[in-house]
């Protein structure tokens, strides 16, 4: 045993390490969430929630679950933040739009405090981290645990914002954490608690259906065949345990959503996603069961599925598809995550591999971290709507424990190869995040850093709408008339206070522009006019600007352009020549 392993076999010297890691996490992730800009989908999460708890109604938006919007927007009702009172709408950015209106001046305060509350879970996450990984391998490797976690600029960039997609990441932690106790236990007790946070999940976010399969599997991996376990226990006392783990994750749904429209038969529901279309067409006997589940749950997560298996436009190194790619989050990882981690990774397999037959690194605790992390990547790489790493970042916990081994097989004298390398991945992480607060916009050096990151993905991978207050800075120290504007964002540009047109499609003209990085890419999407009333880009409408260098790159997602009348005959020549260049000659 080394003299640091024996340092922080103590307590106090332990939880010292890991307190200090988050406590930097925490700090970082707070600089960020105070600067940056309302993202996307967070300009409505927030002022859902809170309508939420005003109104008691789990409606507004169905297509994401109620519990981190109530968690977030838990500080506002102790603030004199108003909801506007906005008409129940199809498009949820309607009541960003009222809130915003409700709350000219203070509304970025409303939206810190709840991305706050993100950076909260995001610590109790990596305490629990700290807590698998001292008891699955050592205190060595939980603190490589947490300090992977505490530097990850894909961890901070979900952490600094008002979303679910941190808080499932911690979801699938802690179901799995309690999973394997309940595996190793067996109890009641472990069932119950297993159930409980299974149920918090599934009001988390619907990506958590695949936690039932996923203890299921973890189940059988660690309990067929394992002599350390004793299987006494008579099966039916088993499944009773697996009944009232499940009917605890009921009544956490049902309780989520204040048991609105629970126990509802089949016949009163219209699916339209392939999966529940199933139950509509049942024989009539069957569909007048009634499904133990909350209506707007059921609603939501037949609505998300219908979405997912439409054609939608995905971007993958310059390239559209309506279907998406098949490698589209192998390459997502490729670009997104730091080397040190990708180094890590790579030492980490060899040394699975190495230690597979040791108590240290057994297979079946492998199959265990390595399971959730297969069942994500190749479900979303199915799917046509594709839109970013923080669809799959889930994994992301479960590769960090995976890599934490390392941590107790440093040693210079007898693995000294093993233990540089390991030492200069680790000192190579810091340097990832220089680029704060732009975490969200994080490429690594490979793909050309954060500046040509565009080039490989587009939109929650780099372009979220979080560069909008540079945008508005910009302007106020550069007064610009008659400005040019395609934001790819939910605030209305309006309140830049300047006037601005949609872009020219297809064809340039001469004056100044401001333009996002995914549309630059081409991406189809329905901008705001000065008025508040939308307008259709289609596809590749504005990629002629790519033509051009931009003057200015506010962050890294807003490019501004200043086009002369011999830019535009310059673009206009190259066409020409291009297009000669494709006629037949004679």
């Amino acid at each position: 045993m080394t003299s640091l392993q024996q340092q922080l076999q103590n307590s106090r010297s332990f939880w010292l390490v890991i307190s200090i890691l988050l406590l930097f996490q925490f700090c970082l992730g707070l600089y960020s969430a105070q600067k940056l800009s309302v993202t996307h989908d967070e300009y409505w999460h927030l002022p859902v929630g809170l309508l939420t708890w005003k109104t008691g109604r789990t409606d507004f938006d169905r297509l994401n679950p109620p519990l981190i919007r109530n968690w977030a927007t838990l500080p506002l009702l102790f603030t004199s933040a108003q909801t506007g009172d906005p008409e129940h709408s199809s498009d949820p950015a309607d009541y960003g739009d009222a809130f915003l209106k409700a709350n000219p001046e203070d509304y970025h305060h409303y939206y810190v405090q709840g991305r706050v509350m993100i950076l909260i879970l995001a610590v109790a996450s990596g305490l629990l981290l700290a807590v698998w990984a001292r008891e699955l391998f050592g205190p060595l490797a939980a603190c490589m645990a947490v300090f992977l976690w505490s530097m990850s600029p894909n961890v901070l960039a979900n952490a600094a914002l008002g979303t679910q997609d941190l808080a499932i990441a911690g979801c699938f932690l802690a179901t799995l954490y309690c999973g394997w106790k309940f595996a190793l236990a067996g109890s009641w007790k472990w069932a119950l608690i297993t159930g409980t946070v299974l149920g918090l999940a599934q009001i988390t976010k619907y990506t958590a259906i695949l936690l039932v399969p996923l203890l299921i599997m973890q189940w059988f991996l660690l309990r067929v065949k394992n002599p350390e376990i004793k299987t006494e226990t008579p099966a039916k006392v088993i499944l009773g345990r697996w009944v009232a783990l499940l009917l605890m994750c009921c009544l956490i749904m049902n309780a989520g959503y204040l048991f609105q429209g629970s126990f509802q038969s089949v016949s009163t529901y219209q699916f339209q996603s392939s999966e529940l279309k199933i139950l509509n067409q049942l024989p009539a006997l069957l569909q007048s069961l009634p499904l133990p589940l909350p209506r707007d749950y059921l609603l939501g997560f037949d609505l998300q599925r219908h979405i997912m298996q439409q054609s939608h436009p995905t971007f993958l190194d310059l390239e559209w598809r309506l279907t998406g790619f098949r490698s589209y989050y192998i390459f997502t990882l490729l670009y997104k995550l730091p080397h040190g981690i990708q180094l890590l990774l790579l030492l980490a397999a060899w040394q699975w591999f190495q230690q597979r037959r040791t108590t240290l690194m057994s297979p079946r605790v492998l199959g265990m971290l390595l399971s959730p992390v297969v069942l994500l990547i190749g479900i979303a790489s199915l799917s046509n709507n594709q839109l970013g790493l923080r669809y799959i970042l889930p994994v992301i916990p479960f590769l960090f424990l995976l890599i934490a081994p390392l941590g107790e097989l440093i040693d210079l004298e007898k693995r000294k190869a093993l233990a540089l390398a390991v030492i200069v991945a680790c000192v190579s992480l810091p340097f990832s995040l220089r680029y704060a607060p732009d975490h969200l916009a994080y490429f690594n050096e490979f793909s050309g850093g954060p500046e040509n990151g565009s080039y490989h993905l587009i939109d929650s991978n780099i372009d979220w709408g979080q560069d909008f207050y540079r945008l508005k800075a910009h302007l106020e120290q550069h007064p610009t008339e008659n400005l040019g504007l395609a934001y790819f964002g939910t605030i209305p540009p309006s309140t830049l206070g300047t006037p601005y047109r949609i872009p020219p499609e297809l064809q340039p003209q001469p004056g100044t522009y401001a333009i996002s990085a995914s549309l630059l890419q081409g991406r189809p999407y329905s901008v705001r006019k000065e008025d508040g009333s939308r307008h259709n880009l289609g596809t590749d409408a504005l990629g002629y600007f790519r033509f051009f260098e931009p003057k200015q790159r506010l962050g890294y997602s807003i490019n501004v352009y200043e086009l002369t009348p011999e830019d535009v005959y310059r673009w206009q020549n190259a066409v020409n020549q291009a297009r000669m260049g494709l006629m037949p000659s004679n």
